[in-house]
């Protein structure tokens, strides 16, 4: 049996895009999950919005942002996790300054990555298309 061989790259290296107003997305995916390092300065909002092919992790690394998730708001910050099922409605907003967190989705959510050819992976902010 062969193996894929692992690979690694600093966040530094790899390309960061602003997906929404103030928000900002580096993304590296596997065959099986994907890895995002998010970015947000203030003011920035993440309408609300599903996946429903993906459960979904946060760990926050920086800062606090404010979350919610199936109705129930809550501020996150440093070392806090969230775990989102599929399906789950969530949404966001900066609270002040700069917040970091890194995002895990399994299985991998390819529409994540810069190039992808498909349709767009974060939600419509004037709200005209439901999941993305």
């Amino acid at each position: 049996m062969t193996r894929m061989a692992a690979y690694w790259a600093s966040w530094s290296d790899l390309p960061e895009q602003e997906v929404l107003p103030g928000n900002f997305r580096t993304a590296v995916t596997g065959k099986e999950m994907g890895v995002n390092r998010i970015r947000w300065v203030h003011p920035t909002t993440l309408p609300a919005h599903t996946h429903p092919d993906a459960e979904q992790t946060m760990v926050v690394t920086s800062g606090r942002i404010a979350f919610t998730v199936g109705g129930e708001e809550t501020v996150l910050e440093e070392g806090d996790i969230c775990v989102i099922p599929r399906d789950v409605v969530h949404s966001g907003h900066s609270i002040e300054g700069e917040a970091t967190f890194v995002e895990i989705f399994a299985p991998t959510r390819i529409e994540n990555l810069l190039g992808f050819l498909g349709g767009a992976s974060m939600p419509d902010p004037a709200g005209t298309e439901e999941n993305r």
